[in-house]
């Protein structure tokens, strides 16, 4: 539930060992106790550029055995396309023991590591039926580059996300931290003898001015100079309160200065509404006392819920959003979902420049990270 956006050595042994190295290619990896499957197989949803297909990779402790993860080749088994290649930084950051300790979470013990994976597969590409991957190691005991194939699995293709409206209303919106591999899809707590990854398909929002420059007027440590700031929160669907959480102050701007007391204040002030079919919406880090609904009342999709606000573990006001499949929101499991209808009117590079495509309507779609949508 961040809300800052993320972005990321022996030359004489490189230069002699590589010229030898060159012409020869890596050997397979002989079969035995070095398993790798998917074990979080999700629903794929399109946005305006590709239909993105996460999944979970569950590991043996290859680092135990003296290798080196260089690259990840990820294939489709019908076409033979290479739908994506990872390389060095590119890989995910992968989760094993010890996981980084955190305050009032007790995590379970792991001996598998675990590597999740989003492919963008550009919507004017068939779709993937059956994928497959080749993993290159560096065997750093023989000194030598070593392959295996695996972690085959079919996709999901026949099965459609969630469809909702938008929780927010308004223009020049940024919702950062989907459609990636970063931060929130990768996060996963291992706690209890489960794996909740609530956060998979979440996004954190800001809101632009008019010149698409500035998300804020003013001093940076309050609250009122974000645009977003106290904007209403809507119902993005007919449903029933399930879960509300109020009362807990707020962050003051970007200070990040209200402590974390227990576990059920990292959402700050919270409401989950149940909207049907095992699926509920999740509206984190509320303001306090803005509520416009009670635990067990009746909503209609487009009525105000709340006003987003800067409670919880928020570094700046905003609103975490996600769909999960039970009223708790964190030992969940995140569910893909896609929006009803947006427009896309503009989109940033990553070096924060904008790009200027045409002005689009999109329907039934997700947007990818850097895109600027409105709801007019």
């Amino acid at each position: 539930m961040k809300s800052t956006f993320s972005i990321f050595i022996l030359v004489t042994i490189t230069i002699l060992f590589g010229q030898c190295r060159k012409d020869k290619s890596p050997e397979p990896l002989p079969e035995d106790t070095r398993k790798i499957e998917v074990v979080f197989n999700e629903i794929p949803y399109p946005t305006e550029k590709f239909l993105r297909i996460g999944y979970t990779l569950k590991m043996w402790e290859y680092e135990k055995d003296g290798y080196r993860l260089k690259k990840i080749v990820v294939s489709d088994t019908v076409t033979k396309i290479e739908l994506l290649t990872l390389t060095g930084m590119e890989i995910p950051g992968i989760i094993k023991d010890p996981v980084p300790p955190l305050p009032f979470f007790t995590w379970d013990s792991l001996n598998h590591y675990y590597l999740s994976i989003q492919i963008p597969v550009p919507l004017s590409q068939s779709k993937p039926l059956h994928i497959l991957h080749r993993f290159e190691f560096r065997d750093t005991l023989q000194n030598k580059d070593v392959t295996l194939e695996k972690a085959y699995f079919s996709t999901r293709i026949n099965e459609i996300p969630v469809v909702i409206a938008s929780p927010v209303k308004g223009k020049n919106w940024l919702f950062a931290s989907q459609s990636t591999m970063g931060y929130h899809f990768y996060v996963i707590l291992f706690m209890s003898g489960e794996a909740w990854r609530p956060e998979r398909f979440a996004f954190d929002n800001a809101q632009f001015d008019d010149n698409l420059t500035n998300i804020l007027n003013g001093d940076p440590t309050k609250n009122e100079s974000y645009f977003n700031y106290g904007d209403t929160l809507y119902a993005v669907a007919d449903g029933k309160v399930a879960a509300l959480q109020d009362g807990l102050a707020e962050n003051n701007g970007n200070t990040h200065n209200v402590a974390i007391n227990a576990i059920n204040e990292y959402a700050g002030n919270f409401l989950i509404l149940d909207i049907g079919g095992g699926h509920y919406a999740a509206y984190g880090h509320c303001v306090p006392g803005s509520f416009f609904v009670a635990s067990g009342d009746s909503v209609k999709e487009g009525q105000p819920v709340a006003r987003l606000g800067n409670s919880g573990n928020s570094g700046m006001p905003h609103l975490h959003f996600q769909i999960i499949d039970r009223p708790d929101f964190l030992f969940s499991q995140g569910i893909p979902f896609v929006l009803r209808q947006y427009r896309k009117v503009n989109e940033f590079d990553y070096s924060g420049n904008l790009l200027n495509p045409p002005v689009v309507t999109i329907t039934n779609s997700m947007m990818e990270e850097m895109s600027v949508i409105s709801f007019e």
